[in-house]
This record gives C-alpha cells, sequence and structure tokens, in this order.
C-alpha cells in the first residue's frame, strides 16, 4: 500500500530547497557572475577590435593620401627640377656659345694684328730690299746678264729671309 508520510514528504521539501539554496549560492550566482564578466569581456574584446578596425582603416586612408600626397610632391618637384635643369642647360650653352664667339672674335682680331704686322714687316723687308738694290745698282752699271744675276740672287735672298 501506498502510505504518504508527511514528515518525510516536508523533510524532503526542506532538503530540496535546501539543496536549491546551495546550489543558487555557491554554483548559479558564481557561475552567473563568471558568464557576466566573461560576456562584458568579450563585449569589450569586440568593441575594442571594431575600434582598432576603424584606427588601422583611418590610419590606412591617412597612409594613403600621405603618399598620394607624396607622389603628387614628388611629381612637381621632378617636373621643377626638369625646368630648372632645362634653364641651367640654356643658360650653359648659351653662356658657352658667347664665350666660343668672343674667343672667335678675339682670334680674328690677333689674326688681323699679325697680318698687319708681317705686312708692315713685309714692307719693310721689300723696302730694305730695294734700298740696298738702288745702292748695288747706283754703284756699278750692269749688262743684261748682270741685271739677269742680281734679280736672281736678289730673289734667292727674299727667299732666304
Amino acid at each position: 500500500m501506498i502510505s504518504i508520510n508527511l514528515y518525510e514528504m516536508l523533510m524532503q521539501i526542506i532538503n530540496f530547497l535546501i539543496l536549491l539554496w546551495l546550489v543558487n549560492r555557491f554554483l548559479v550566482k558564481p557561475l552567473g557572475a563568471y558568464l557576466d564578466k566573461r560576456k562584458a569581456l568579450i563585449q569589450g574584446d569586440i568593441h575594442q577590435a571594431e575600434e582598432n578596425k576603424r584606427q588601422s582603416e583611418a590610419l590606412l586612408n591617412e597612409q594613403k593620401e600621405l603618399l598620394q600626397t607624396a607622389r603628387v610632391e614628388a611629381k612637381q618637384i621632378r617636373e621643377t627640377t626638369e625646368v630648372a635643369m632645362q634653364k641651367e642647360r640654356q643658360t650653359v650653352l648659351s653662356e658657352t656659345k658667347e664665350e666660343s664667339e668672343r674667343m672667335i672674335n678675339l682670334a680674328k682680331k690677333e689674326i688681323g694684328l699679325d697680318f698687319v704686322r708681317a705686312k708692315k714687316q713685309l714692307i719693310s723687308d721689300v723696302g730694305a730690299l730695294t734700298v740696298r738694290l738702288s745702292e748695288r745698282l747706283l754703284r756699278r752699271e750692269f749688262s743684261d746678264a748682270d741685271k739677269k744675276r742680281l734679280v736672281s740672287e736678289s730673289m734667292e735672298t727674299l727667299k732666304q729671309q
């Protein structure tokens, strides 16, 4: 027969309530606190990861902008340098051309002066020869053979000088 013992049932209920209280006190609350802490830690890590992702994207965009700016600046510097190089090249070429023209003009002047000096020297030498020849002619009278011989000697003298 089935008998229901109230005292035993009451004791079982009390034991069950004590077990629930102990499980709640030592297992559920610490486990819930641990899970809440773990949840907060994971959410913090997720927020930190999202923040890091945003920062890295911002840094990446900033680096891309800086790289683009650097490329533009490098291009401008290169173009400026090329223009300056062309100007310097033109300047050097024009200076060189002017210097060569000046040297050519100077050489022409020197050649002209040398020509004038040579011409004066030649005139002086011809004059001296003429004087010597005249002196020889005036000292004596010549026959045709003497005249030819004298001219030949004079020509030889001219050639030697």
